[in-house]
């Protein structure tokens, strides 16, 4: 028999807070499926929990949308502590960090299986969280002078935003966002880079959201 992969063995403390805030009664955990690992196995659904690297579960979810619906959750950061610790483990200090994340941030990941993204099994939740990510020192690492993320863990989960119709995913859009709109309309008005606002309109092009509409000047229009 083949070896399910992608179990628990590979598993970090923020997928298993992740898993345990949506497990319900009567859930089947870490199930086996057609050679595959389901975090959460709920009448005949599969959940997935994904925290970064979606295009690292395209073979997986390839295969899984032909028989299975799948629900594929994602956590993205309002808030993040950042929690500096000694090899051993001791605290030494924590902050803040400046970064705070938002819903739209979810198109980072999405570009990645942005041809199944509309896959009628296909639905996904973005969770709001806060979270802490636990840095420590490695001095045998010459990269970032020996820091490196050792783990991250669930603080709260703030909203809970659900995605599965053209309609869910515009409504991620700013609303002051006119018809038709370019890259650089888009990165001004989310206050992100122009890379990212590309990222996001190739994306949605890509999923069938919007299209090309012409140019203004050298300028493509999207509506």
């Amino acid at each position: 028999m083949k070896s399910p992969i992608i179990g628990t063995l590979s598993e970090k403390g923020l997928h298993a807070d992740l898993k345990d805030f949506l497990v319900q009664p009567g859930d089947k955990i870490e199930l086996p499926v057609d050679g595959y690992v389901a975090d959460i196995f709920r009448d005949g659904e599969i959940i997935e929990i994904q925290t970064q690297n979606f295009g690292a579960m395209r073979k997986k979810l390839t295969h899984l949308l032909g028989y299975y619906p799948v629900h594929l959750v994602h956590p993205i950061a309002i808030e993040r502590i950042i929690i500096w610790q000694d090899s051993e483990g001791k605290e030494i200090k924590r902050r803040k960090s400046p970064k705070k994340g938002r819903a739209i941030d979810i198109f980072k990941e999405l570009v990645y299986i942005r041809d199944m993204v509309m896959h009628p099994n296909l639905t996904f939740e973005i969770l709001m969280t806060r979270e802490e990510v636990i840095r420590r020192q490695d001095p045998k690492r010459k990269k970032w002078r020996g820091w490196y993320v050792y783990d991250r863990g669930l603080v709260e989960v703030v909203d809970r935003i659900v995605l599965g119709s053209y309609r869910d995913f515009k409504n991620l859009l700013p609303e002051e966002l006119g018809l038709p709109f370019t890259n650089k309309d888009l990165a001004k008005l989310l206050e992100c880079t122009y890379h990212q606002a590309v990222t996001i309109t190739y994306t949605m092009k890509r999923m069938g959201m919007i299209r090309e509409v012409g140019k203004r000047g050298n300028t493509i229009l999207y509506a």
